[in-house]
């Protein structure tokens, strides 16, 4: 599948977002980890060959100006529903421009490569299909590609996975499930201070990698 198929990122308030790395980060570490990933993954979603675009839909300004800069298109949420009435709302925007599909991928992977998402895109299956990639702990879904984009109702949350397995199976769709150790880069999300270990193992080129090495000691516990 290529060309019409567009990658989303739904984007929390940068203030809001990973609480649970609140043992490890302070908050202004948190909000700049949050913005590095983001710019790695619009970074590396705009050196893509086999995505017509990338999406960010958010209620975030900052994370607004970020989709801006690196050439995505910005749904700016007035109302915030929540993750899996966002990406619906966009699915239904995708399904009435005709698109050939949709790749729901979160803002927390620094480590994708172009790479993988051009694989991704590749081995999809052909007419109504759903390709899964899972989170490293086999129970988030971190790479979602639907055709088309309004097939599947989405089930974002805890045991996302199995739920989108089983949502795929009832919708009479084509359902690829890969394996998180064949995409490393998409299944490293970073939810939990033990994550945060991974990331000393990113290309020194990357925003997140660059972050780790302007601020001594980012990665130590807080006082």
């Amino acid at each position: 599948m290529d060309g019409t198929v567009y990658a989303v990122v739904p984007v929390k308030d940068f203030a809001l977002a990973k609480q649970r790395l609140a043992p490890a980060l302070s908050a202004d570490q948190r909000r700049d980890l949050v913005r590095a990933m983001l710019c790695d993954v619009l970074e590396t979603l705009a050196a893509s060959t086999r995505l017509a675009g990338t999406i960010v839909i958010t209620a975030d300004p900052q994370a607004g100006l970020l989709a801006r800069h690196y050439g995505a298109r910005l749904l700016f949420e007035r109302q915030v529903r929540g993750l899996n009435a966002a990406v619906a709302n966009v699915a239904t925007r995708l399904a009435a421009e005709q698109r050939a599909g949709m790749l729901i991928l979160p803002s927390d992977i620094p480590g994708v490569s172009a790479a993988e998402i051009d694989r991704l895109v590749a081995a999809h299956p052909p007419g109504r299909a759903v390709s899964l990639v899972p989170a490293h702990d086999g129970q988030g879904t971190n790479a979602l590609l639907v055709s088309p984009p309004a097939a599947l109702r989405f089930a974002f949350g805890p045991l996302s996975f199995p739920l989108h397995v089983t949502l795929a199976q009832e919708a009479g769709l084509a359902l690829r499930c890969h394996d998180a150790a064949d995409f490393p880069g998409l299944a490293h999300d970073i939810d939990q201070p033990a994550d945060l270990a991974g990331l000393a193992r990113l290309l020194p080129a990357s925003h997140t990698r660059r972050l780790l090495e302007r601020h001594d000691g980012f990665l130590s516990p807080t006082p």
